[in-house]
């Protein structure tokens, strides 16, 4: 699995919560890791004083020579 990072901003561009996702622990297949994403999201959204969210994804990349 990436490694999500969402955070909310204010006005100004300034991050003032972030969240990080890097395991989703499920015994079968439940969820989607972007609707959980989406509801992180969706969450930070409607807290005072974020006016907009961003959601970063990061993965390794391993390369053997």
């Amino acid at each position: 699995m990436a490694t999500y990072v969402i955070t909310g901003k204010n006005s100004s561009g300034e991050p003032l919560v972030s969240i990080q996702i890097s395991a989703i622990n499920q015994e079968q297949h439940v969820v989607e890791e972007l609707d959980v994403v989406g509801a992180v999201r969706a969450f930070l959204s409607s807290a005072d004083g974020v006016e907009f969210v961003v959601a970063q994804k990061y993965e390794q990349v391993i390369t053997v020579v």
